[in-house]
């Protein structure tokens, strides 16, 4: 992510409940915030056989919950707001771009 296109994209993502955004050193990504609707008590995938492409691109071995945020994301954004205030610092045409 370098554009400001790419921040403005992502400002409408995680505006949305449930949704947040990091980066550690693999790149950014979303973490959302929710269960899987396929997800079977004890853990198991419902629909595992027809399961989208990037559920068998990844593994299970490591999830973002399973340490806190802080020991692996250089940047983590809850809310619009937070990423807003790194979107004015990042891009000092931020705000006359908005007006």
């Amino acid at each position: 992510m370098r554009s400001m296109a790419d921040f403005d994209h992502l400002l409408w993502q995680v505006s949305h409940e449930n949704v947040e955004a990091y980066k550690d050193e693999d790149g950014w990504f979303l973490l959302i915030r929710g269960n899987c609707e396929h997800l079977q008590p004890g853990g198991a995938c419902g629909i595992y056989e027809q399961r989208p492409q990037v559920c068998r691109d990844y593994s299970n071995d490591w999830c973002e919950f399973d340490a806190p945020a802080e020991e692996g994301f250089t940047h983590h954004f809850r809310n619009y707001q937070e990423l807003l205030s790194y979107c004015m610092q990042r891009f000092r045409t931020w705000k006359k771009r908005r007006n």
